[in-house]
């Protein structure tokens, strides 16, 4: 038995689970951020319509075309404006929780979430704009 225990090596690992791990964590995260940023594209760019009649029309401000476009298409404006970036936001934070677990808590990590911060802060402007 002491013969054979002298003779074992230690075995070698060429690919470690954790790098799959990781790779994976990321490329879900890229995607979501992706995703998050379609779903933002169209309150954006309603937000950008309403400024530009307020820019372009007399006597208007963008407050009172966002309550008129509000009054005319109510559910159209709760789900653009309410459902969607809180969604954005609840899918956002998970994967910042996700990428966190996996990378740690270390500087080199949060440069790789600043597009999940980024799809997360347009979320609440939207979302501030719509409260007002």
């Amino acid at each position: 038995m002491e013969e054979r225990l002298t003779q074992m090596t230690k075995p070698e690992v060429t690919r470690l689970k954790h790098q799959d791990m990781l790779a994976e964590a990321i490329a879900k995260a890229k995607d979501k951020s992706v995703l998050s940023w379609w779903w933002l594209v169209v309150p954006l760019y309603t937000i950008a319509a309403l400024l530009m009649k307020t820019a372009f029309m007399p006597h208007t401000t963008f407050f009172s075309n966002f309550s008129e476009m509000e009054s005319k298409q109510k559910y159209t404006s709760m789900l653009f404006f309410l459902v969607m970036p809180l969604a954005i936001m609840l899918i956002n934070l998970l994967s910042i929780r996700k990428l966190c677990s996996v990378f740690g808590y270390n500087s080199s990590s949060l440069y790789k979430l600043w597009p999940n911060v980024l799809m997360i802060l347009l979320s609440v402007l939207v979302f501030l704009i719509y409260s007002l």
